[in-house]
């Protein structure tokens, strides 16, 4: 590829003043008002003044490609601000984070919620969620360049930074969404606040139209008697990772040879511990109690399944005289067969598909130095998520399971030239643009409906 024409006949002015950058904010703007976001907003948050229209306007940009307070002030040049109405300076919406404390950040978690039960009903966002619905709950490391930001500290990952805690709702047929978040120091242990996390996030599957078929799916830093206990009281089921103490070996030892079953993967998978390619493994299951050692009242029994792999000798050339074996256990109530609960819980993994697209998005960095405003930030990054995944359900085909990076590339981030004719607004789009189907798909579920 190269310039059709020499750089001398080539030239460029800022002058054009009805060019909209990113077209695709106008249906989500729409569909951000039909499932009452900025209602939402108005009613339950009381930082600041208007904080249905600053909201609105910190999602809007997030959709849009959006990673730092200044990013924002795009909503406001050429055309769309003759598009866009009510739309905020980055100077207000800085104002106006710093302006939360920790209430505020957990009115905006409710704003949030009832944000992604809309969405679910405006579209067929969570497909055969009555059947099964699949939560998983992650934390991550955000990693900051100065000690200067509040709760900044070094955690697990030896990296400065602030952890993230998310909770995810998925369906076998659905792309997962995000249905809570919460920020919190570097240094917090993965577990902390897991209980009131999963707790909120199975109520709003709930609302979403989960039934009673909930798995609750985490690693082992997630494995204690409250966590396991908080997702049965909540009528769901777990599937958590078991790390391997004492207890767990000497029950693995207790696993009759006959008792493994062989399974093949359709594609080569990477070994958690070494990451080696493997194809093939032997999985077995046993009853077991975790929390033995504790007070009765907090033991938990359920199935241990325990996945293992032969150890491979690195560092010599040669077979060994008799078969080692590594073990990943597992520690789950959920009744499938043991293929099917092993193979459901590696789905897991899903999860970090969200972490990554969320720090390749709004959350590529946490833009102020006040922790509550990065709290607010995150939740604000969650809306923008969920609202991006809700165009891509509503375009079609390729775009439904497709990334944030994706979507905004397709379907966002489309330039138009504003026209108006008899006191209308017209959108002159690219023409030959390769996804024009999905993009009049989703115009005419938003804007004629």
């Amino acid at each position: 590829m190269q310039l059709s024409h020499s750089p001398a006949r080539v030239s460029a002015s800022f002058d054009e003043p009805n060019l909209v950058v990113s077209a695709g904010l106008v249906p989500a703007l729409r569909l951000a008002h039909r499932v009452g976001l900025p209602a939402l907003a108005e009613r339950h948050v009381t930082a600041g003044a208007n904080p249905g229209a600053k909201v609105m306007s910190l999602v809007a940009g997030m959709a849009a490609g959006a990673d730092s307070i200044d990013d924002l002030d795009l909503l406001r040049r050429a055309g769309a601000a003759r598009l866009f109405d009510g739309v905020r300076a980055p100077s207000t919406l800085g104002t106006f984070l710093r302006g939360f404390t920790f209430g505020h950040v957990r009115q905006l978690d409710a704003v949030a919620a009832r944000t992604l039960t809309g969405l679910a009903q405006a579209a067929p966002l969570l497909p055969g969620i009555e059947q099964t619905c699949l939560i998983d709950i992650d934390d991550t490391v955000k990693g900051v360049y100065g000690p200067g930001k509040q709760g900044a500290e070094f955690g697990y990952t030896k990296i400065r930074g602030l952890n993230a805690q998310l909770a995810t709702i998925s369906t076998a047929d659905a792309a997962p969404v995000i249905a809570a978040t919460r920020l919190r120091r570097g240094a917090a242990p993965s577990a902390h606040g897991a209980v009131r996390m999963i707790r909120d996030a199975i109520t709003t599957a709930r609302r979403c139209g989960a039934g009673d078929n909930i798995l609750v799916r985490a690693d082992s830093a997630y494995c204690s008697s409250a966590i396991l206990q908080a997702v049965s009281k909540a009528g769901a089921r777990f599937s958590v990772g078991m790390p391997l103490n004492s207890r767990v070996r000497a029950a693995i030892a207790t696993i009759d040879d006959a008792s493994w079953v062989r399974i093949e993967y359709p594609w080569a998978i990477p070994d958690p511990d070494t990451g080696e390619l493997i194809s093939a493994a032997e999985i077995a299951e046993i009853p077991f109690t975790a929390s033995a050692s504790k007070a009765k009242t907090k033991h938990v029994s359920a199935r241990l399944i325990v996945r293992r792999i032969p150890e491979r000798n690195a560092t010599k050339l040669q077979d060994p005289l008799f078969c080692a074996w590594r073990y990943h256990a597992l520690f789950t109530n959920s009744p499938d067969p043991l293929v099917a609960a092993e193979s459901t819980h590696r789905g897991h993994a899903i999860i970090e598909q969200v972490i990554a697209d969320l720090k390749g998005s709004a959350l590529a960095h946490l833009p102020s130095g006040t922790f509550c405003a990065n709290a607010a930030w995150l939740v604000c990054a969650a809306i923008a998520f969920n609202l991006t995944r809700t165009l891509g359900v509503l375009a079609g085909g390729s775009l439904v399971k497709a990334t944030t990076a994706t979507i905004r590339t397709r379907i966002i981030n489309l330039p138009a030239r504003l026209a108006r004719s008899a006191r209308r607004l017209h959108l002159r789009l690219p023409r030959d643009w390769t996804w024009e189907a999905h993009w009049q798909r989703l115009w005419t579920a938003v804007m004629t409906t």
